[in-house]
């Protein structure tokens, strides 16, 4: 599995973070969800960092099965609109984003202890 991540490094316009993620939840987070072959979709929201962390109010994790289905969702036509949408959000931040793609390994915890 491959996950697609957008880092978005910055900071959101000072009293205006409830109205920031809100509006992630209800234009951003439903194209999200439309790519094609997209596995799952993870939005985190950062609660707690360390004090040297760079500002990082959110992060966006989605999974795909292959580098081809990214590369297919990439070319969809969800990719305009949702570009164009996070812009529209991003007014209300003030920094960056930026995506990586991750190859993950999940491991169970070791309950042995």
């Amino acid at each position: 599995m491959l996950t697609r991540v957008a880092i978005y490094e910055g900071t959101i316009e000072a009293g205006r973070e409830d109205e920031f993620f809100a509006r992630v939840k209800s234009e951003l987070e439903p194209m999200w969800r439309k790519f094609p072959q997209v596995t799952a979709v993870r939005v985190l929201r950062t609660t707690q960092a360390d004090a040297d962390a760079r500002p990082t109010p959110m992060i966006l994790e989605m999974d795909f099965p292959s580098m081809a289905a990214i590369e297919a969702a990439l070319k969809s036509d969800i990719l305009p609109k949702a570009h164009q949408a996070t812009l529209e959000v991003m007014k209300l931040f003030k920094g960056r984003f930026y995506h990586l793609v991750m190859e993950s390994t999940s491991l169970t915890p070791d309950s042995s202890s």
